[in-house]
């Protein structure tokens, strides 16, 4: 009982005391942008049983990546990209499958580690196909409006960012490069794996109850994104057809 309650007020105290709603994305309209050969208007994501990985020390096991989290991330690619390339007859779809969004959660700090495998398809060809990933870590403190909710939209901001320059990259003339800033990705495992943490800890705590002391200590545990990059490769070809 004392450490549900030390669990909850520490949750509240260090911002996991929410659930984990990511914060929604928004990607400014392009100023002076180039000429596009084709409009994007559709983007598919999908996952598997195995893609949503959570595990928690010291704090609930919320945020868990779901269904709302795959809508924010597919609408915010979208919109952005639709609205940037509206004016264009041909059209362009993106195609994505997230492999792996697996996240680490402390009541004081927060880890993600996320494999995205994706393509830009226009008229039946396939003009862009590659495999990145994205990681995050930051402290959790409700105080600074760094919640829970925070980092994991700084995550899917991680993931539209990346597709949403590659696919403008990909249809612009002359080729726009970088059109929105690019945080968190990561073009190979070992460079995410190393820039990431490989161990989180938890903030312990003391206090009264029922007239009596108690004390919770801290909680490490291990991230283990190393073991977590494993995945089978999307023939996108033979997907689409």
């Amino acid at each position: 009982m004392k450490f549900i309650l030390f669990l909850s007020l520490s949750l509240i105290l260090a911002g996991c005391g929410v659930t984990g709603t990511a914060s929604k994305n928004e990607f400014p309209l392009l100023t002076n942008a180039p000429v596009f050969s084709a409009n994007v208007n559709s983007v598919s994501i999908i996952t598997d049983e195995n893609t949503a990985d959570n595990e928690s020390y010291g704090a609930f096991n919320w945020g868990g990546f779901d269904t709302a989290d795959k809508k924010t991330i597919q609408q915010s690619i979208l919109n952005t990209l639709n609205k940037n390339t509206s004016n264009v007859s041909k059209k362009a779809k993106v195609h994505a499958k997230i492999h792996r969004y697996s996240q680490v959660i402390t009541n004081a700090s927060y880890a993600s580690f996320v494999i995205v495998d994706w393509c830009l398809e226009v008229n039946g060809e396939i003009i862009r196909d590659e495999v990145f990933y994205a990681g995050h870590s930051d402290e959790l403190n409700i105080f600074t409006g760094k919640t829970l909710g925070w980092a994991k939209g700084q995550t899917h901001k991680a993931i539209s960012s990346r597709i949403i320059n590659q696919a403008i990259q990909s249809l612009s003339d002359p080729s726009l490069t970088n059109a929105y800033p690019e945080n968190h990705v990561f073009l190979n495992a070992k460079n995410a794996v190393a820039a990431l943490p490989s161990q989180l800890t938890s903030v312990g705590g003391a206090g009264f109850s029922g007239g009596m002391y108690y004390y919770v200590g801290p909680t490490t545990g291990n991230t283990n994104f190393n073991q977590k990059s494993v995945y089978q490769k999307v023939n996108w070809q033979q997907e689409l057809q």
